[in-house]
């Protein structure tokens, strides 16, 4: 099932310096803790002056749409999805 969310969540985030990665690995949200194993994709584009980055993470069961405004550092679920279809 594919659901659009766009909540404000907290992450915890890692920065690889060899590899220049900014990673996310944990997502919390609805009072629950999503450790993130795999970084599907990462890109950004400009929203008037703020600059929005995106990235698509997953853990064993879920997989998650995550925005991080990089102007006041604020992070949103957007959509998160099981890989079922309804």
């Amino acid at each position: 099932m594919h659901q659009k969310i766009n909540q404000k969540v907290s992450v915890i985030t890692v920065f690889d310096q060899k590899k220049s990665l900014v990673m996310p690995i944990k997502i919390k949200w609805q009072g629950k803790v999503h450790p993130i194993k795999k970084l599907g994709y990462h890109h950004h584009y400009r929203q008037g002056r703020d600059l929005i980055h995106i990235f698509s993470v997953a853990n064993q069961s879920l997989a998650f749409r995550l925005r991080l405004n990089s102007t006041n550092l604020h992070w949103l679920l957007e959509e998160v999805s099981d890989g079922q279809v309804n």
